[in-house]
């Protein structure tokens, strides 16, 4: 369904048992080298039993013990992306650094990732995130729901404050903007992964922090990395900052992700009068975000909270469920 600017936007309104084979005791004679045999068999079956015990502590049974090795090479693959998240790309040496594992180790993972195309390697031999990935993430917000019922009121927004808006939902210390329109002029994140925050520094996030429980805890346990020399990096002033945006009920990013850019958020509930369980932001140039255009900017973004949040009660829209926060 579509929501009209001049209708919906209202202003107003993630057995090791040796097994030693007990056959010398079971063969044994009444001759003394076949006593000495059994003697010997025996120390060596109690010594394995012994053995086995040992081991059964850190691994009750051979299932257990054969799922680890799986376990940990989906450990050591995810680690490989998360590391090309971080960077464009990454050499073997590096990959294996980063992700603390022997550079062999690293070779036959991102073998298997590039065969998967979730990495894609150069012909300088670097490795990069791969094309596959790009399917995937569209998939993923695709079945959120977010597409198919808040796209339209996203484009309506965006037509009427010819900025970027989006939709962000907490994930521990951080949102993750699960749905985006661009705005109607060029506009460009700097940061690799725009997708994804720190709360601390953007508008949206704030609301989260301000609103959902357990949102600012995680965050001051990670820490507060500075961005820009006008990020929060001091708890006492975040908390501050998220009181007021309680009592003004919305919150705003000053040149706090990169200079020169700006946001504003608001909350969304689950209904009218439920929890905070989303933000709904816009970003671009300071000087088009803040200032004289900032009453009717926040006047717009809270137009379109209240929309989502009837979709919500009315189940006509899911918001992906966040991840726990501890």
């Amino acid at each position: 369904m579509g929501y009209g600017v001049h209708h919906s936007i209202n202003p107003e309104s993630t057995e090791g048992v040796w097994s030693v084979s007990p056959s010398a005791a079971a063969t044994a004679s009444t001759s003394d080298t076949a006593r000495t045999s059994k003697h010997t068999s025996n120390g060596a079956a109690n010594a394995g039993k012994d053995g086995a015990a040992g081991t059964s502590a850190d691994a009750p049974s051979g299932k257990q013990s054969a799922k680890k090795p799986a376990l940990q090479s989906v450990g050591i693959a995810l680690g490989v992306m998360e590391a090309l998240a971080d960077a464009p790309e990454l050499s073997l040496s590096e990959l294996a650094r980063r992700v603390g594992v022997a550079k062999s180790t690293a070779h036959r993972t991102c073998a298997v990732l590039t065969d998967a195309g979730m990495l894609t390697r150069t012909s300088s031999g670097r490795y990069r995130l791969g094309l596959r990935l790009i399917e995937l993430g569209q998939l993923a917000t695709s079945r959120t729901s977010v597409g198919s019922h808040a796209l339209p009121l996203l484009v309506d927004v965006r037509a009427a404050l010819g900025e970027t808006v989006q939709i962000g939902v907490p994930d521990g210390a951080d949102i993750v903007y699960v749905e985006r329109v661009e705005g109607n002029r060029a506009l460009r994140y700097h940061s690799e992964n725009s997708r994804r925050s720190p709360v601390h520094r953007s508008s949206g996030g704030k609301v989260l922090a301000a609103f959902v429980p357990g949102v600012l805890e995680a965050r001051l346990r990670v820490g507060l990395r500075p961005y820009t020399g006008y990020t929060i990096v001091v708890p006492d002033v975040l908390r501050s900052e998220l009181d007021k945006i309680r009592e003004r009920g919305y919150a705003r990013s000053v040149d706090e992700t990169e200079i020169s850019m700006s946001s504003l958020a608001v909350p969304v509930r689950s209904s009218p009068d439920g929890p905070v369980v989303a933000a709904i932001s816009m970003v671009g140039p300071t000087s088009r975000v803040i200032g004289d255009s900032e009453s009717s900017n926040v006047t717009t973004l809270q137009a379109a909270s209240r929309k989502l949040s009837e979709l919500l009660e009315l189940g006509d829209y899911r918001l992906p469920r966040r991840h726990p926060t501890s």
